[in-house]
């Protein structure tokens, strides 16, 4: 496929180009940033609709028309700026890309939403654990506000556009090979890291998660948790949820150290399954 990658510069966005490269795709990058990935790089502001159009339309590119859109640009985290930056720049810039696929006719968007609209810094306990789709949104910060309108969005878009197909990737926090070496102090304190019930996912298997939502067969929108499968703590996850969240009801299936984010839906929809842990990277 052609696909046009926004936000190739940063974290998950240089392992995306990479990993559709490998998968044979041609992936041309996006970022507000230079980039260094992919067959042509071009800067884009997607908070610029006319920008995006002409971005996505192939204009100026090698690529003449898009298949599908990995959409990854935006601000990455909760406190990278203000509060209302972050959703201004958020929410506008899916906007844009998702109406401007619309336009277009471009089929499949896959974008960057995230585990911070489940609930996260879980102030109050999950209502259970480990967490699915099926769990109330409850965003407590603007930059999770800005990925729940989002996926308010894709719902709407999907509905006017029947030709068009969004998938909603729910990524926990996405580690590359650097930021493993906060394991060891994560794991001597854990109530560091309950905030998100000890989640995390290698940037090379959420590249893949990318990949396989983009080559998937579904229609219409479609939300998935993307983790790792076990907790970056290191501990019995039942044992942590005694410890910091009890009472939280658990799923009988619970076992070791298995990730409290579920990727179950993911590996339905898309055939996600992750295969790399923070014990292999801190060797």
């Amino acid at each position: 496929m052609r696909i046009a990658v926004t936000g190739s510069s940063g974290k998950l966005g240089r392992a995306a180009m990479r990993t559709l490269a490998e998968a044979g795709h041609r992936a041309t990058g996006f970022d507000i940033a230079s980039s260094t990935y992919g067959d042509e790089t071009v800067r884009l502001d997607c908070a610029d609709f006319g920008a995006v159009m002409g971005a996505l339309s192939g204009v100026d590119t090698v690529a003449r028309k898009f298949d599908a859109v990995l959409h990854l640009a935006g601000i990455p985290k909760p406190g990278a700026t203000s509060d209302e930056a972050a959703f201004r720049v958020n929410t506008l810039g899916t906007y844009n890309v998702f109406s401007a696929a619309a336009r277009l006719g471009i089929g499949r968007v896959v974008w960057a939403s995230s585990e911070t609209l489940l609930g996260l810094p879980f102030s109050d306990p999950p209502q259970f654990a480990p967490i699915t789709e099926a769990h109330p949104l409850q965003p407590n910060w603007s930059y999770a506000l800005s990925k729940l309108m989002g996926e308010e969005m894709a719902d709407q878009f999907v509905r006017w556009m029947p030709s068009l197909s969004i998938a909603s990737l729910r990524f926990s926090n996405v580690y590359a090979p650097q930021d493993y070496a906060a394991v060891p102090a994560i794991q001597s304190d854990p109530a560091s890291r309950k905030w998100n019930l000890w989640g995390y996912v290698d940037a090379a298997d959420a590249a893949d998660a990318c990949r396989l939502a983009l080559e998937a067969s579904f229609t219409g929108h479609e939300p998935a948790i993307i983790a790792a499968a076990d907790n970056i703590a290191g501990r019995d996850s039942r044992s942590l949820m005694a410890e910091f969240y009890p009472g939280v009801r658990l799923d009988d299936a619970l076992s070791g150290e298995a990730s409290l984010l579920s990727s179950d839906r993911a590996g339905t929809l898309f055939g996600y399954r992750p295969c790399r842990s923070w014990r292999e990277m801190c060797g």
